[in-house]
């Protein structure tokens, strides 16, 4: 039971952090952060076209040298 409200106790901290951490902050209104949005004008934009669109098939690649870049963590976290 110790142990129990000893994180109890540790996170009413933490919370009282956190919501103490919110009040100096300030927000502005949704209208406001709406007139501030970021304007695009996609008529004006140079889109590079890519070479190639789909999926790009190598033949004649071996694929054990690729074994060194591999990160295995997610796959064995998932595991």
């Amino acid at each position: 039971m110790e142990y129990a409200s000893d994180i109890r106790a540790e996170y009413d901290d933490l919370r009282r952090e956190y919501y103490d951490s919110q009040k100096d902050k300030s927000f502005v209104s949704l209208g406001k952060a709406r007139s501030k949005k970021m304007k695009t004008d996609w008529d004006n934009v140079k889109i590079v076209k890519p070479t190639f669109l789909g999926t790009k098939v190598y033949k004649e690649y071996d694929l054990a040298s690729l074994i060194e870049y591999i990160d295995w963590d997610p796959f064995f976290i998932s595991w």
